[in-house]
């Protein structure tokens, strides 16, 4: 990786050097005769041309062609931009093969804003973990990228820009049929090789517009079908405990909870369409009909054997060697339980029960659909009024659950790696031996989950074109929307773990299936650790003995959200022949209305196997006003300069605000994973930028930002006030009493100040480059890391093209960032890097041979705790490669 690293900076400083001693030779280039551009070339001039023409700080990617956009991915180009990141997994979930989640400027996914065609897109997410979380955050592997014509990263704002981005805004848009030639067509038909899963998958995608000869009606249709493999092998270190007087020592040590080595499969199946409808009856009125329906099946099977370091700490007290206690060696680093052993057997006879697996299995999917209806009247040459309504819902859904966990009784060994760690079980039976197979059955778990997002929205706005003197327009508008989130949780219980737990009576030979791939975990050390794995249809058989699963819903884990905005904006454009800019305000009022449950509300409202629970309902609203303002100046014919200041804000996450929470009437305590009471993330931004556009298809840029975040949530303990049944008895009825609960609250705020530099330029003869880096230092007020904030981010793409031939080869990196908090500790990323690429061949004007590869590196995603050197998770993805035939007609 270091090697790699080096290669590209030497080559990124060549590059740039080359490309800056270009200006001369690309100005003499346009005194030439016109020509016309097509594919990557005209893709860039395109995107330049609109980002020189916005009002706004922003950077646009178009697609090269009909249904051909640069990367597989939608988020996979927005990495390529200078101040946006992507992740591939949350903290909890960890690091997939395919980039889901966008960041800009540092900030967290949640704090940005994704729009479709300039209006919300609800959202699901495939992984369990993240369906109970509740982000805002737009989930991309939900949009396939061939309905995608344009994306604008709007990186200030302004007052006629819906509210929720503190980061940034990322307004997707898809292609329109009147913009097109009429009896438009294109087809894709690729196959996809993942090295991990060693399999080949199907994509096939396709589109027809067709518009009147007048050019006043069209409509456009697309569809797509893509099926991924995926295989995740992984060492995973699931949180980290502090245990007090460790072994008798007086020490305070911070030990790994569970070592383990994770398998994770899942057949991802996306499908869905897209169609556009456009009318324009006269000069006036301008109408449209859209639509979107994307749904991803993701049924998935994650496995994990582990080195169950807590429950030997737990079940071993006393000084190493003494009668109750198997531990035999150990060693502190800075506070860190790096290495310790334990015996099968204590000296007083008791078994270790060093090892854990958890074989779980989900049926899962998302969805994520819109239909809108948009319209412009031009009233007069003067006045334009302009408007959409629409519905839009998602959800992610884990249809079932079974998770199936046993143990053996062994003795373990570890030393932490960085990144790998080294564990052995002394004691154990050969894997898949009569004896490995015939362990202790301990728990089994799981259910359904329902996430349904869904919002009902419209807007209107009205420009009047004044052009008198600076003042060149005044606008006006106002938005509603009636958003509602949830998540409901529905849980099994089976007697059986009654039955069996701690016993023999149903082992991992009871459900015995396959075992890992030969090849496990060879690329990350683990080569030769493998292990058998649990069949699904034999655990499902188990579980239909002993009376089989009873399902009913589970409050600690449901909730409800509804929300409900209004928003109303004035704003002035202003401008002369070598300046223009606006200034503005957006008033914005927010009702929530959130549903939380918990044992201790009263009167109960939901009595099940679980227990009995109450619905605890809190309502408030409150205000935003948010000024804006923005200057762009044409310092010279090709140099534009832009400042921008604007006041922003983002709300929290559902599960922020209706999180499940319990009390402690004894010690009249309470812990919350929500709490209504919240404020939004509100900041001040900041923005200057310098462009330099010395030929239609170069840019340089230079742009600096600051981001004041007035406060971030954080856990903290704060009082509140509860009405419970044992209060009324003590106290009286109706009568609460103070609780000191523990949760999130709005806590002290932070910065986030950097720069950007971006240069793009073609060399000559085909050839061309595209570069940029972003600084980013972010920090809260205390000097804690923000979530989602790498410190370095740079890009280096470099392509060629002529008429047979299109190849484009790009080098991504960001360095280190927290990535979230994951049982209790903050999880980081690492540095991480990748190179891919694309070439397409063309065959003649109507078919291309196609061809793409990610990760071709094959880096792996590493994260650690505090410190590189406290592992925290290591996962190899593989490499992905597509190979195919484009049609265009």
């Amino acid at each position: 990786m270091r090697s790699v690293h080096k290669m590209i900076l030497t080559a990124s400083a060549s590059a740039l050097a080359v490309m800056v001693a270009m200006p001369a030779f690309a100005q003499q280039a346009d005194t030439v005769d016109e020509v016309v551009v097509t594919g990557i070339r005209a893709s860039l001039q395109k995107a330049i041309q609109q980002k020189r023409n916005s009002d706004l700080v922003s950077e646009v990617v178009t697609a090269e062609d009909i249904g051909k956009f640069p990367d597989k991915n939608v988020a996979d180009s927005l990495s390529r931009v200078s101040g946006v990141n992507v992740v591939t997994g949350s903290a909890a979930a960890g690091g997939f093969g395919e980039n889901e989640r966008v960041s800009v400027r540092g900030t967290d996914p949640n704090l940005n804003l994704t729009l479709l065609n300039g209006h919300n897109m609800a959202t699901g997410d495939w992984f369990v973990l993240d369906q109970t979380s509740g982000g805002r955050s737009f989930n991309y592997s939900m949009l396939p990228s061939e309905v995608v014509g344009r994306i604008d990263i709007i990186k200030s704002s302004a007052a006629n820009i819906p509210e929720g981005g503190v980061g940034g805004t990322v307004d997707v848009h898809t292609r329109m049929p009147l913009d097109l030639p009429s009896l438009t067509a294109n087809a894709s038909v690729q196959g996809l090789y993942a090295t991990r899963a060693e399999k080949w998958t199907p994509q096939v995608s396709g589109m027809v517009s067709w518009k009147n000869e007048a050019g006043t009606f069209g409509t456009l249709v697309g569809a797509f079908y893509q099926e991924r493999e995926f295989r995740r092998d992984g060492q995973e270190i699931l949180g980290y405990t502090e245990y007090q007087n460790f072994a008798g020592t007086g020490q305070t040590v911070l030990a790994p909870n569970l070592i383990g080595n994770a398998f994770f499969q899942q057949t991802r199946k996306r499908k869905g369409a897209n169609f556009v409808t456009q009318w324009e009856p006269n000069e006036k009125l301008e109408l449209s009909v859209s639509g979107l329906y994307t749904k991803m099946d993701a049924d998935n099977t994650n496995v994990n054997r582990m080195a169950w370091v807590s429950n030997l700490i737990s079940a071993n007290t006393g000084p190493a060697g003494s009668a109750g206690n198997a531990l035999t060696s150990y060693k502190i680093s800075n506070g860190i339980l790096s290495a310790a052993t334990w015996a099968a057997t204590s000296p007083n006879g008791t078994k270790s029960r060093g090892m854990v697996q958890d074989d779980i299995f989900r049926t899962a999917h998302s969805t994520s659909w819109d239909l809108n209806l948009d319209g412009v009247y031009h009233a007069s040459d003067n006045l334009k009024i302009s408007g959409n309504i629409g519905y839009t819902k998602g959800e992610g859904a884990t249809d079932d659950t079974e998770a199936w966990e046993t143990y053996w009784e062994t003795g373990m060994s570890y030393e932490l790696g960085a990144p790998v760690t080294k564990v052995s079980y002394p004691g154990l039976p050969a894997v898949g031996s009569a004896a490995y197979l015939n362990n202790f059955y301990s728990w089994s778990w799981g259910g359904k989950v329902e996430s349904p997002d869904e919002e009902f929205y419209a807007k209107g706005d009205v420009e009047y074109t004044v052009d008198n003197g600076v003042l060149k327009a005044l606008l006006f508008g106002g938005r509603y929307t009636d958003h509602t989130r949830e998540v409901n949780y529905t849980a099994y219980a089976w007697s059986g773990n009654g039955v069996y737990s701690g016993t023999s009576g149903v082992d991992l030979g009871t459900v015995v299936g396959a075992s890992t791939p030969s090849n496990y975990g060879e690329d990350i050390g683990l080569s030769g650790q493998g292990y058998v794995l649990a069949d699904r249809g034999k655990v499902l058989a188990a579980l239909k003995g002993n009376g089989g699963r009873q399902f009913a819903y589970y409050p600690p884990l449901s909730f409800a959200v509804q929300e409900k905005t209004q928003a109303v904006y004035a704003m002035a454009k202003l401008g002369s022949d070598r300046w223009r800019g606006n200034v503005g305000v957006r008033a914005v009022h927010t009702e929530q209305d959130t549903t939380q449950y918990s044992g201790s509300v009263t009167p109960a409202t939901i009595t099940n196997v679980f227990g009995s629970f109450g619905a605890r309902k809190v309502n408030r609203d409150y205000w935003d006003i948010l000024p804006s303002a923005t200057l762009v100046v044409n310092a010279d014919d090709d140099v534009v300069v832009r400042l921008s200041a604007a006041k922003v804000m983002s709300r929290p996450g559902y599960a922020q605000l209706a999180g499940a929470f319990s009390l402690n009437d004894t010690a009249v305590t309470g812990s919350a994973g929500g709490n209504p009471e919240l404020d939004p993330f509100r900041a001040w931004q900041f923005n200057a930028a310098a462009e330099w556009y010395y030929a239609p298809e170069a840019l340089l840029s230079v742009g600096v930002f600051l981001l004041d975040i007035d406060s971030y949530i954080t856990s903290r303990t704060y009082k509140e006030y509860h009405v419970t049944q044992q209060t009324q008895q003590r106290l009286g009825t109706g009568k609460g009493d103070t609780f000191t609960m523990t949760g999130p609250i709005n806590g002290d705020g932070g910065t986030n100040r950097g720069f950007e530099v971006t240069l793009q330029q073609p060399i000559g003869g085909g050839f061309g480059f595209i570069g940029n880096y972003t600084y980013s230092d972010a920090k809260t007020d205390l000097g804690k890391p923000i979530d989602g904030s790498s410190k370095h981010t740079y890009n280096l793409t470099g392509y060629f093209e002529n008429d047979l031939l299109s190849a484009r080869l790009a080098y991504s990196y960001r360095s280190k960032f927290k990535s979230g908090t994951d049982r209790g500790t903050d999880m980081f990323q690492d540095n991480f890097a990748t190179l891919d690429g694309s070439v397409s061949v063309n065959l003649n004007k109507t078919v291309a041979l196609t061809f793409d590869a990610q990760n071709l590196t094959n880096e792996k995603l590493k994260y650690f705790v505090g410190t590189p050197d406290v592992p925290r998770a290591i996962y190899d993805n593989g490499r992905t490669f597509y190979a195919g035939v484009r049609f265009k007609f």
